[in-house]
């Protein structure tokens, strides 16, 4: 192995402790196990890979590639405790179907389950005087990661779409740091949604040059916020991280396998 190259950790074997019902459409599992002894402190916001067996099979499954590869999603941290070796992860439910969300809606105490990772950050850089976050339900781990990192002096905005008002104390405080909240429901389309989130930018003013954004969204809307930060804003590329979560109408797989061919 090339030094310059980082050994990538083993999977671990965890299984549920706790089971938390966030909101109608957000479920808590807290992961734990002898196996997380080693994992890394200070990673709220970073991610994992949750190894999922084929539907049918309660079996854990550790195996990372090859024909009986386990089935892979990427969960963001909420919290890791190394005192009691509990691991919190937020799965989406009642929204869609799908092998992770099928698997956390149908989990119980108990169950074992393989993890993978910790992955890096989707934003590195905190020292910036203005941020502009943007979130859903998906990726509220992640912006909440972000929050407890953005210095207490910086200003900004949280642009948020969530499924239910009970996800909204979900995100840790920040004192200059202003935040904006749709609420969604069946009624609300996306070309709604998308209309919001620009009217919030424009809202926002001018944005200084080297504004810090982070945007994880539905594919779609990443695409087209992060164009408008880009030409009408004049924002530079490098100063957006852009993470599409998801996509409409398309599933998992098949969604990362375009990021791969075309990068949000």
């Amino acid at each position: 192995m090339n030094s310059n190259q980082a050994k990538k950790p083993s999977p671990r074997l965890t299984h549920i402790t706790d089971i938390i019902e966030l909101s109608p459409y957000l479920r808590r599992l807290i992961l734990s196990g002898e196996q997380l002894a080693d994992f890394p402190q200070d990673q709220q916001g970073a991610h994992v890979k949750v190894l999922l067996p084929p539907p049918g099979v309660s079996a854990a499954n550790a195996v990372l590639t090859g024909p009986n590869a386990a089935i892979k999603r990427s969960y963001t941290i909420r919290d890791f405790t190394p005192q009691t070796r509990e691991l919190s992860l937020d799965f989406v439910i009642n929204k869609h179907r799908g092998p992770a969300t099928d698997w956390a809606k149908a989990a119980k105490i108990g169950d074992v389950v393989a993890i993978a990772g910790p992955g890096p950050l989707k934003m590195s850089q905190f020292d910036a005087s203005d941020y502009l976050l943007f979130g859903d339900s998906t990726s509220i781990n992640a912006v909440n990661g972000l929050i407890k990192r953005i210095p207490a002096t910086a200003k900004g905005h949280i642009i948020m779409l969530v499924n239910s008002e009970q996800e909204q104390s979900l995100l840790s405080q920040h004192p200059l740091l202003q935040s904006h909240w749709l609420v969604l429901n069946d009624s609300v389309t996306a070309e709604q949604q998308l209309a919001w989130l620009l009217d919030k930018v424009q809202q926002c003013g001018d944005l200084p040059s080297m504004t810090q954004v982070f945007l994880g969204l539905e594919a779609t809307q990443v695409r087209l916020v992060k164009q408008y930060l880009l030409e009408q804003q004049q924002l530079p590329l490098s100063a957006i991280s852009a993470t599409g979560y998801w996509k409409r109408n398309t599933d998992a797989d098949t969604f990362g396998q375009q990021k791969q061919m075309a990068p949000l």
